[in-house]
């Protein structure tokens, strides 16, 4: 596996940024950018041996700066979203900035600036989180690390430290389009999850802390089928999202790195397994995509429901609900979480 790097461009104030290429020997390829972290390409040979480039993502770095998708970034300090941009800590509340109505989504971890080093045939991007971004509290080390596999596997990791009780929740965003990123929508393509269980969402997108079942259900995907089979039912939960924007629990021991998802082009061949260390995974059919004022990589305008989302994470909310597991971080622990996406053909 080699690691090769250039230069990408300039962040708007001025701070140079870099794009670094992971290839394996059987011509696989990931290349990620040093602001957000973010997957900027994954390249892999379909059935007839053509490379497709199977995320969606930008030419430049200008647009991913303008963009708000979030396409292929790493997400923090709390992916998914936090009720009412608050929560309590040992009795501390604490205010966070409110970036999608009366709610906290993601955090500001997509558009913040990495420093990369190579180490061990791994891409590895660091950063401090001051004490109060986005109002959390801690000031919180984070590491982020990238490898490819000569299996095909590509291998996110990532880690933190604080120096105050803080929360820590991180995720990759990247949409995927196992028929390239530029062949339209994603709904003919094919979704295993490994779950019987979903967290049930009300209004604004915020989980309710009940679990519901997935059987009977259009968010029955335990054997696989079409992603767009069932986005047509006149459910509440469904019609709530305009599409799947739904968090999973994943059927795994917690903290190992088990089966989460399985999803398959049978036009090209391509599939991918996901892999995660997480409890749940959100499944995200890109509702919104089609309002996207940025064009996407080559000129492309991609289509609502042009891209699918496999968001490893706990569980939305997490702070509004004792019975999730918590995703406290204190001084003395490490988080640490990892996932891997893995292409085969068949």
């Amino acid at each position: 596996m080699t690691i090769t790097s250039k230069d990408y461009g300039y962040t708007q104030d001025g701070r140079k940024v870099k794009q670094f290429r992971l290839e394996n020997s059987s011509g696989m390829s990931v290349s990620v950018i040093e602001y957000g972290c973010t997957v900027t390409n994954i390249r892999v040979k379909d059935k007839n041996g053509d490379l497709r480039d199977v995320v969606l993502g930008y030419d430049t770095l200008r647009d991913y700066e303008r963009a708000g998708a979030s396409m292929g970034a790493f997400v923090g300090r709390c992916a998914n979203r936090i009720e009412n941009a608050r929560f309590e800590i040992d009795g501390v509340t604490t205010q966070l900035e409110r970036n999608e109505g009366r709610n906290h989504l993601h955090g500001s971890f997509s558009r913040k600036l990495y420093e990369s080093s190579i180490e061990d045939d791994k891409l590895v991007l660091r950063m401090n989180s001051p004490e109060g971004d986005d109002g959390f509290p801690g000031n919180m080390e984070v590491t982020v690390t990238y490898s490819l596999t000569e299996e095909n596997s590509f291998v996110m990791e990532y880690s933190a430290v604080t120096d105050a009780p803080t929360l820590a929740n991180f995720t990759n965003h990247s949409y995927f389009n196992l028929n390239g990123h530029d062949s339209g929508t994603v709904l003919g393509q094919k979704l295993r999850i490994a779950s019987d269980t979903f967290t049930e969402i009300g209004e604004g997108l915020c989980t309710t802390g009940r679990f519901l079942p997935t059987g009977g259900t259009p968010f029955d995907f335990e054997t696989e089928k079409e992603i767009g089979r069932d986005m047509d039912d006149d459910c509440e939960q469904m019609r709530l999202a305009g599409g799947y924007d739904h968090n999973f629990v994943i059927d795994k021991t917690q903290g190992m790195l088990g089966f989460a998802a399985s999803a398959y082009s049978p036009e090209t061949g391509i599939r991918m397994d996901t892999y995660t260390t997480q409890p749940g995974v959100q499944l995200y059919t890109g509702n919104f995509l089609g309002e996207e004022t940025v064009l996407g990589k080559g000129g492309c305008a991609y289509p609502k429901h042009g891209g699918f989302c496999l968001e490893t994470q706990h569980y939305p909310c997490t702070p509004s609900h004792d019975n999730f597991p918590s995703i406290v971080l204190r001084p003395g622990e490490e988080y640490h979480e990892a996932t891997a996406y893995k292409f085969t053909l068949e």
